[in-house]
């Protein structure tokens, strides 16, 4: 609670107007502000209580400081750089504020000069004064080691008991199954990183118990310990070994897209960053679980059903490929790992028949199970009281060093087409023919299919299709079914092509070549077409996200670590759930042929052995309209999700609130202050209506979940998102572009693969709708809008057919030798 007193002691509005040299004005207008007088009290007051009324209204914009007159800001000194606040999250517990300045767009946005960078506490902070002895950190590996011992004895117990009652249509199987792996030696790998980091956890707990750390100086991570000349540093993080002259291609798994020292930053199996410190109770591990008050936070499910019913908000004029290719995107860079049992057996929390939790004694260490109340108007039907939640996998340190708890990601955190590859060279030879640069594929009436797995259990329905690609989520559902293929089709079109081309080249050069464009190309859909829709295109440019029309750029930094926040996995973009269509009207040739209900869809894939699905399911994409960003959550998730043949599933959204407290994701407030917004203070801020039903669950407005405020927010501007999530997005999206030394638009003294300037003009011409129209079955889809992301029912974007010049086609002949 101290170091959420501190954040908010420290706080200050930054983005609205610049320093100005009378520190009196600014107090005295920071102070009109706060009683709500001149010109902030439009924006304050706009809270929409009267807009809430209407079942088709939500959320509020959180204000910030406004200004009569503008001033322009003095250039940062040398030593700092100009960015917006959010991406200098030390200033919140800086003693000395940072000197406003100007950012790129209107003119009238304003960042912090900051010398801290992206790191969340300020250098002085970063390490703690006490003089560590050796003698100290002997006796605590010691003491890690013996109580890891036990903990593992206690597994083994839990295991024997789990084995009695596994029944695999459970919903929580195929939840479980999200988190799993393709192949066994995946499982021992992840297994193995999973217990240095619970061992590293177990050490850094005893060491601040011993040091006597506050939990405040834990969640600032003030350790000054290194593991690796002790009996612990078989636990250390494995670092590969790089070669002095960067590779022309990046690697598989992301290692040495960096530097010395730095060579597993993005890397698969390695862990996520933060924005701000975790608020873990312990400041080591133990999840956020306490209200401000000191009594205990809400059930997530609670929540769920008070605060985000089912209403349908058809969004006016983007599609569902929207949502689509943005889980397709989270899962190219975003895979998490549940905690398992050896052998990569599930945990389970609750009872067999889910009417109780297990009792203590017998609950595993990793278990964080989801109250369900006895009146809940769902599942009370099924008498269900608990709903299995196992906690993430932690990883080892970068560094090795003790410290708070990081989660372990088991992708590359670049974006790097990984969903379609793999992010281990195992599961890259799994995809690929080795015969002239191609992936396997499945001939299917001719046409090509992904790969049939060869475990039948990834689906829901035994001997019917159930597929193979990079991600093992692959399968989740149809929409994401499609993704997959449109990218994999591309990727032999491509190799095809270059093939023909370069008949010299051998397999390897054509796959990794084709491997290099297939992720340009994400990577300029992601950066032109995507992410403007999503924040708007005012704050890609004051992120400076947006790429140039000609030439190459050179914003790479090798001090940006590129790798996922969990503000942004956990929280920020899940904004895309409530985006879903509960119901898929699938079309063919103009005529309604198929309603689907998306929670029939889960791990069931076996309609992409009808011959005109694929083709219809990609128009469906592109015509229908995707959900409002808002409270709003299809029951298909908050529900049915993953509910196989039961007559109930899990729900979504209490997952994504009880995730954000297993990975300590600090309260709401807290996110808006380091974007430089003024915390909530009244519950009534949010509009009168879900004033109610907040006050009906939180005990205050510094309680609420990130989450939920972010989703309670309204956009602005031209995002579909609100400020907070829009900035933590913009922020995670700079880092990606920042950080990859292989980012495609990169000059030729940055990235050492990169393209030359004819082939990335060729590049900066391709679309999504490009990418569609050469790689659909040509059945139900010969005719395709410019704009994919766009209905194509609205004027202006209009289906053209797909050989006309208005969808621009790629010229391959550049890659000629």
């Amino acid at each position: 609670m101290k170091i959420l007193k501190c954040f908010m002691c420290f706080f200050i509005i930054v983005s609205t107007t610049c320093q100005l040299i009378n520190a009196g004005k600014i107090l005295k207008k920071s102070n009109d502000f706060k009683e709500g007088k001149g010109n902030s009290k439009k924006v304050f007051d706009s809270t929409e209580s009267d807009k809430n009324k209407d079942p088709h209204s939500h959320g509020f914009i959180p204000p910030q400081i406004k200004f009569t007159s503008f001033e322009k800001c003095d250039p940062c000194p040398s030593i700092a750089k100009c960015v917006p606040a959010i991406q200098c999250p030390a200033h919140l517990h800086m003693s000395t504020k940072p000197q406003m300045c100007d950012l790129p767009g209107n003119g009238k946005v304003h960042g912090l000069c900051c010398t801290t960078k992206q790191n969340h506490t300020a250098n002085n902070f970063k390490k703690h004064a006490k003089l560590r002895s050796n003698d100290v950190l002997d006796h605590v590996v010691q003491d890690a080691k013996m109580e890891f011992k036990m903990l593992k004895n206690r597994e083994r117990a839990h295991e024997t008991f789990e084995e009695e009652g596994n029944g695999i249509t459970e919903p929580d199987f195929f939840h479980q199954m999200v988190f799993g792996n393709h192949r066994p030696d995946e499982a021992v790998k992840i297994n193995s990183l999973t217990n240095a980091g619970v061992e590293q956890m177990m050490a850094s707990k005893i060491f601040k118990d011993k040091q006597q750390l506050t939990v405040e100086e834990a969640q600032l991570n003030m350790f000054d310990t290194n593991l690796v000349d002790s009996p612990m540093s078989r636990t250390c993080l494995p670092h590969p070994k790089c070669s002095s002259i960067p590779l022309h291609y990046r690697t598989i798994d992301g290692t040495c897209n960096h530097g010395p020292g730095r060579e597993t930053w993005g890397a698969a199996n390695t862990p996520m960053e933060r924005l701000l410190p975790p608020a873990y109770e312990d400041g080591i591990w133990a999840p956020r679980n306490t209200a401000i008050d000191g009594s205990k936070l809400p059930s997530a499910r609670t929540i769920s059903r008070t605060l985000f019913p089912d209403f349908d908000r058809p969004h006016p004029f983007l599609n569902l490929m929207i949502m689509q290719f943005g889980q397709f995107l989270s899962h190219d860079f975003t895979q998490s790992s549940s905690i398992t049992l050896p052998g990569g057996k599930r945990v389970k929390c609750c009872s067999k028949d889910g009417t109780s939790m297990l009792p203590p004694n017998e609950l595993h260490f990793a278990c964080m199970p989801i109250h369900i109340d006895p009146n809940d108007e769902f599942y009370e039907q099924f008498h269900q009281r608990c709903m299995n939640f196992v906690r993430l996998a932690i990883s080892p340190d970068h560094n090795c060093q003790l410290g708070y708890s990081k989660t372990l990601s088991k992708v590359t955190h670049y974006i790097d087409g990984s969903a379609i590859y793999g992010s281990g060279m195992e599961t890259s030879r799994d995809l690929r023919s080795f015969r002239d640069g191609k992936l396997k594929m499945f001939i299917d009436f001719n046409r090509e299919l992904l790969p049939l797995n060869p475990k039948s259990d990834n689906c829901m329905v035994h001997g019917s299709a159930c597929f193979l690609a990079g991600d093992v989520r692959v399968n989740q559902h149809i929409m994401l079914v499609a993704l997959h293929l449109l990218f994999a089709r591309e990727h032999n079109r491509i190799a095809e092509d270059l093939h023909q081309l370069n008949p010299h080249w051998s397999d390897d050069t054509i796959f990794e070549e084709t491997r290099k464009i297939v992720v340009a190309e994400i990577q300029h859909i992601t950066y032109n077409e995507w992410l403007p829709l999503v924040i708007g295109k005012e704050t890609a440019r004051t992120f400076s996200l947006l790429s140039s029309f000609e030439g190459y750029s050179n914003d790479y930094d090798e001090e940006i670590n590129p790798s996922m926040t969990n503000e942004f996995t956990g929280a920020a973009f899940r904004f895309g759930h409530s985006t879903v269509q509960g119901r898929l009207f699938v079309e063919f040739q103009h005529r309604l042929d198929e309603i689907i209900l998306i929670s029939d869809t889960f791990h069931n894939p076996g309609r992409f052995r009808f011959q005109h699905f694929y083709d219809e399911i990609i128009r469906t994409l592109v015509h229908e309209p995707m959900q409002s960003v808002d409270n709003s959550v299809t029951y298909g998730l908050s529900r049915y999700l993953f509910r196989g043949g039961n007559p109930y599933g899990l729900d979504l959204i209490s997952l994504n609130i009880q995730r954000g407290r297993d990975e300590a994701l600090r309260s709401y407030n807290d996110y808006l202050a380091v974007s430089g917004r003024k915390p909530i203070d009244d519950f009534h801020e949010f509009g009168s209506v879900n004033a109610e039903r907040l006050e009906s669950v939180y005990k205050s407005p510094h309680d609420i979940d990130l989450y939920v405020g972010g989703l309670l927010e309204s956009s602005e501007d031209d995002a579909i998102v609100g400020p907070t999530f829009r900035d933590i997005i913009a922020d995670q999206f700079s880092r990606l572009r920042r950080g990859d030394r292989y980012f495609y638009e990169h000059n030729p003294t940055i990235n050492p693969g990169h393209f030359l300037p004819g082939q990335l003009e060729q590049i900066k011409r391709i679309t999504l709708a490009r990418i569609i129209c050469d790689n659909s079955d040509g059945i139900a889809l010969t005719t395709q809008s410019r704009n994919a992301f766009i209905q194509s029912n609205l004027i202006g974007n209009e289906p053209v057919p797909c050989e006309s010049s208005a969808i621009p086609k790629i010229d391959l002949s550049l890659w000629k030798d």
